[in-house]
């Protein structure tokens, strides 16, 4: 029996130490955005840009710098076959499920970094360019400090949970533009929508690549982050660089992005959108008329934010907003909603043609009413010319 009682503790001690660990990532998770341009790196929108949190495996943008850096110095060629070390075929999904004493080409490795997000193919990249992963780790966070990203630290190549691999949202886009600026030739691979390995088709987590002005760059997430994304994107010539950190879910932080993206194109464009558009005055992201960068400073506020409520009127927010995110949340109740074509006709018609009736029907008897004495003084008339004769 005390066995018993013994293994039943350790079993609740389990589960009450997993339902801990699963509560403390949760609240860990740092909501945090920042969009910049990718030319200047002037900052469109910030968010808490500057709290720390994990990469996950938006750390993989590193490992592809490093990789980019070492095929551009001549250290590494597109097709050269690199081995799978034990250490890298046990690393946890994604991952391409390579094997011990296999081998996988630079140009593989990349585009399964890229789509598949796969972690046994960053470590293989990062033993071939340092022997082991540890060191690969050391020498990507040196380069971090020389690319100015002062408040991130690596201690793998994949992005895998690491309570002392932390980052920030402005590191991450610090990183993004710096692939843009330093890769451009290798640039263009971020958009790649998927990859084929041995016969086996992996399509890019990416969801966001299926507009066409999107261009990468890395989603990511591992409990402790929350679902990361990093995105380029390019209209009317003008390229931004996104990032979001801390997504209750990967269909949450792609909402979240194209909302940013809209309302910075919106800012920069220096434009209204047009209510009567039917393409976009169905979506508040082209609503949004306001998009200011959040500071802790009290100056930098938004003032207003126009949009169209239920009934489609025009409402104005003229309350001082922090951020984006607070306009957002008022305004997704009064979201337009459609009203199809064939209910409202059927509904109206029916109104309007009673509504005639009645005016008809009033108009008849008002002037029955004006003819009625004229009809009674003609009949008296004839009467008194009858008795006279």
């Amino acid at each position: 029996m005390r066995h018993i009682k013994q293994e039943g503790l350790k079993v609740i001690f389990l589960c009450l130490t997993f339902c801990f660990l699963l509560v403390h990532d949760v609240l860990a998770r740092k909501d945090a955005s920042i969009v910049i341009c990718a030319e200047t790196g002037k900052i469109h929108h910030e968010h808490q840009a500057d709290v720390v949190t994990h990469p996950a495996s938006l750390t993989k943008m590193m490992t592809l710098y490093m990789t980019f850096k070492a095929l551009r110095e001549k250290k590494l060629s597109p097709h050269q076959t690199l081995p799978v070390s034990h250490h890298a075929s046990k690393q946890a999904p994604c991952k391409l499920w390579l094997k011990p004493g296999a081998t996988i080409t630079v140009r593989e490795a990349i585009l399964a970094l890229i789509t598949k997000s796969a972690n046994d193919a960053a470590v293989v990249l990062a033993e071939a360019l340092a022997d082991t992963e540890v060191k690969f780790a050391q020498i990507m966070t040196r380069q971090a400090q020389k690319l100015g990203m002062t408040k991130t630290v690596f201690k793998n190549a994949s992005g895998l949970p690491n309570m002392q691999q932390v980052t920030t949202a402005r590191d991450m886009a610090t990183l993004s533009r710096s692939l843009y600026k330093h890769f451009p030739d290798f640039f263009h691979l971020f958009k790649t929508p998927k990859f084929v390995h041995k016969g086996v088709v992996h399509n890019n987590h990416n969801k966001l690549l299926r507009y066409p002005d999107f261009e990468g760059i890395k989603t990511g997430f591992i409990n402790a982050s929350g679902f990361n994304l990093a995105a380029s994107v390019v209209r009317n010539n003008k390229r931004i660089i996104a990032v979001v950190m801390g997504g209750e879910s990967a269909h949450l932080r792609d909402k979240k992005m194209l909302k940013l993206v809209e309302a910075t194109f919106i800012k920069i464009k220096g434009k209204r959108p047009s209510l009567h558009n039917e393409s976009n005055s169905n979506s508040i992201e082209h609503l949004i008329q306001t998009l200011g960068p959040v500071t802790p400073s009290p100056k930098n506020h938004i003032t207003h934010a126009t949009f169209l409520t239920k009934k489609g009127a025009v409402k104005t927010l003229k309350t001082k907003y922090n951020s984006v995110d607070e306009i957002l949340n008022v305004i997704e109740d009064d979201k337009p909603k459609l009203v199809k074509a064939k209910s409202s006709s059927t509904k109206k018609t029916p109104k309007t043609t009673k509504s005639k009736v009645k005016v008809t029907s009033t108009q008849k008897l008002k002037e029955k009413n004006k003819k009625a004495p004229m009809t009674n003084a003609k009949n008296k008339s004839k009467k008194k010319r009858l008795k006279q004769a």
